[in-house]
C-alpha cells in the first residue's frame, strides 16, 4: 500500500470531495474562509504540498504562472515598504494555488523591447499602479490575457480592478488638518506622470497628470478645503520625483523654504512623510509644533518613526491577496470584477494644532 499523500488523502481527512480540496488551491473564491483553512491545515498536517504544477499545466494548457507588471526598477519591489507588503499578499495567494510569480519591471528610461513584458510566459497579469496609456500596459492588454489593475489606471469593465477610494482617503487626511485649525497646507506627492520630475506643480503640469491616484487625491484634498470654506487654489502642490525618503527629503526642503507659511503637509505615502520629517529637522521646523505631517498607507515604519505618523491606513497585504485571487478567478474562466478595500484615518503624534503665527 502506498504511503503517498494525495488530493484524495486530504479529502478523506476533511470529509469533502477531491474537487473541494482542489478548489481550495485553484479556486479559493469558491470556498468559505473557514472550510478553506480547514483543508489547508489538514494538508499541512499530512505533508501534502499542493497540486503538481507540471501535471496541471499539461492538463489545462496554462503556463502555471502570473506576471506582476510595475513601472519601477527591480530594486523598488524589495525596498519600498508599500510594494513589499502588497507583494506579500500576491505571493501568499499564488503559492497556495501552486502558481508561479514572474516579476516584470518596466522602469523609466528603459525601452519596452529591452524588458520581458511582452514575452513573459504567464497566464495573466497584475498591473501595479501605472500611468494612463503606459506602453507596458498597452503591451500587456494586447496579449488578450486576463488582467487585474491595482490602483491605476481604472479601465472599467476591460479588466478586474483592486484599489481604495483615494479621493475619500485624501479628504480624511485634509479634514483632519482642517479640524486641527490648519489653513495653510501643501501636498508632497511622488509623481504626476511617468516622467521623473521634482518641484512646484503649476496648472499646466497638473492638467498633464497621467497618474489616476494623483488626480483623485488632489481632488479629495481640495474638496475638504472647499467644504471648510477655504480657497482650494491656495493648496500648494509639489512633486518629489519618487516615493522614497531621500527624494522626499530633498523636495520638502525646497517646498518649506519656498512656502514658509505652510503648517500642514499632506504626503502621498508614509515614505514621503518620513522624508518630509527629515527635511523639517534640516530647516529647523519641529514636527508637529511647526509642521504637521499626514502620511498615507500605514506601513510598519510609520508606527515606530519619531514622531509616529498620523496616516491613512490601507490594507496593503489584503490588496495583494485580492489582486491575485481575482486574477486566478479570471484565468479559470471567471469574469472581471472590482474590489474596493477600506481605509481609515490613524491619528498619531505627527499632527497638532498650528502654533500662533504673525503671518
Amino acid at each position: 500500500m502506498s504511503n503517498r499523500v494525495t488530493l484524495q488523502t486530504v479529502a478523506d481527512r476533511v470529509g469533502v470531495s477531491r474537487t473541494t480540496v482542489s478548489n481550495a488551491y485553484n479556486r479559493p473564491h469558491e470556498l468559505g474562509a473557514a472550510l478553506r483553512e480547514q483543508i489547508l491545515q489538514a494538508a499541512a498536517e499530512l505533508g501534502y504540498r499542493g497540486p503538481d504544477a507540471a501535471a496541471r499545466m499539461l492538463r489545462s494548457g496554462h503556463m502555471g504562472a502570473i506576471g506582476l507588471l510595475f513601472t519601477e526598477d527591480l530594486r523598488f519591489v524589495f525596498t519600498d515598504p508599500d510594494t513589499t507588503s502588497f507583494m506579500q499578499g500576491v505571493a501568499e495567494t499564488s503559492a497556495l494555488s501552486g502558481t508561479g510569480l514572474t516579476l516584470l519591471p518596466s522602469p523609466p528610461g528603459v525601452a519596452l523591447g529591452d524588458t520581458a513584458v511582452g514575452s513573459a510566459a504567464v497566464d495573466g497579469h497584475i498591473v501595479f499602479s501605472v500611468a494612463d496609456g503606459d506602453p507596458a500596459l498597452e503591451s500587456v492588454l494586447s496579449r488578450n490575457r486576463p488582467v487585474v489593475v491595482v490602483d491605476e489606471p481604472d479601465l472599467g469593465d476591460r479588466t478586474s480592478f483592486v484599489g481604495i477610494d483615494d479621493r475619500a482617503g485624501a479628504r480624511l487626511a485634509a479634514q483632519h488638518l482642517i479640524d486641527l485649525g490648519h489653513t495653510h497646507m501643501a501636498v508632497l506627492l511622488g509623481r504626476l506622470t511617468s516622467e521623473v520630475r521634482s518641484g512646484h506643480v503649476g496648472a499646466d503640469r497638473e492638467q498633464a497628470a497621467t497618474m489616476r491616484i494623483a488626480r483623485e487625491r488632489i481632488a479629495g484634498y481640495r474638496s475638504a478645503m472647499v467644504d471648510a470654506g477655504l480657497d482650494a487654489a491656495d493648496l500648494v502642490l509639489w512633486e518629489a520625483g519618487g516615493n522614497d525618503p531621500d527624494s522626499a527629503r530633498r523636495a520638502a526642503v525646497h517646498l518649506i523654504e519656498a512656502h514658509p507659511t505652510v503648517t500642514g503637509l499632506l504626503c502621498f505615502s508614509d515614505q514621503i512623510a518620513i522624508g518630509a520629517s527629515q527635511a523639517g529637522q534640516l530647516v529647523g521646523r519641529h514636527i508637529p509644533d511647526d509642521l504637521s505631517l499626514v502620511g498615507f498607507d500605514d506601513v510598519p515604519r510609520a508606527r515606530t518613526w519619531d514622531p509616529p505618523l498620523t496616516t491613512i491606513r490601507q490594507p496593503l497585504v489584503d490588496k495583494g491577496r485580492a489582486a491575485a485571487e481575482l486574477l486566478l478567478e479570471q484565468i479559470n474562466g471567471g469574469p472581471p470584477r472590482r474590489t474596493i478595500l477600506p481605509i481609515e484615518l490613524v491619528v498619531r503624534a505627527s499632527t497638532a494644532p498650528p502654533l500662533a503665527r504673525d503671518d
